[in-house]
């Protein structure tokens, strides 16, 4: 049986605060060592993207890790047979996703998604969010590989995740929106 849903108000929140709080890199930088074979994937898939995709793949995986973190439990340390299973299965969703326009809008309608409120946080950073002045906005070509990177690393991390007896997650899935410049305006 699959995990509970991580709920969408926590996915934001904990995604803000790894962001903003100098603090949360040291949990960062253990995650990404405890889950080294899906860091391995994620880097050396990012060798192909664009210099500044690779960073945001790396960081939003840490990222991701740190939200299983923070919801509490265990998080076992992925293998190999479980990235490249998680890799095929995300790869076959490819061709109901395309074309790039309205990707988002037919990626939340995955059904079969681990932990999509995760992924739907992803889709906003993404696609959704204002780059901060000074920073250049992520060409969407890459943000959809990109994506699909998380989307096989948030399947792989659900796997190897056992949420702590107390968890309350989510058994259901709707879509909630967050404005990324209502978000913004909350700070």
């Amino acid at each position: 049986m699959p995990n509970a849903y991580i709920p969408r108000a926590d996915v934001h929140a904990w995604s803000r605060a790894v962001a903003e709080d100098p603090t949360e890199q040291a949990a960062l930088h253990r995650l990404l060592k405890s889950q080294r074979r899906l860091t391995r994937f994620v880097e050396e898939n990012a060798e192909a993207l664009g210099g500044q995709s690779g960073g945001v793949a790396t960081f939003l995986m840490g990222t991701i890790a740190r939200l299983f973190d923070r919801a509490g439990g265990r998080l076992r340390s992925a293998t190999w047979e479980q990235v490249r299973s998680a890799e095929k299965r995300v790869q076959q969703a490819v061709a109901e996703l395309l074309p790039l326009e309205g990707f988002a809008e037919r990626a939340r309608g995955v059904d079969w998604r681990a932990q999509p409120h995760i992924l739907d946080e992803a889709l906003m950073a993404l696609f959704d969010a204002k780059v901060e002045e000074g920073e250049e906005d992520l060409d969407p070509v890459e943000g959809l590989k990109v994506y699909m990177l998380l989307w096989v690393a948030v399947e792989v991390l659900d796997l190897n995740w056992r949420p702590a007896k107390s968890f309350e997650g989510e058994t259901t899935y709707a879509y909630v929106h967050i404005d990324p410049e209502e978000a913004l305006a909350d700070d």
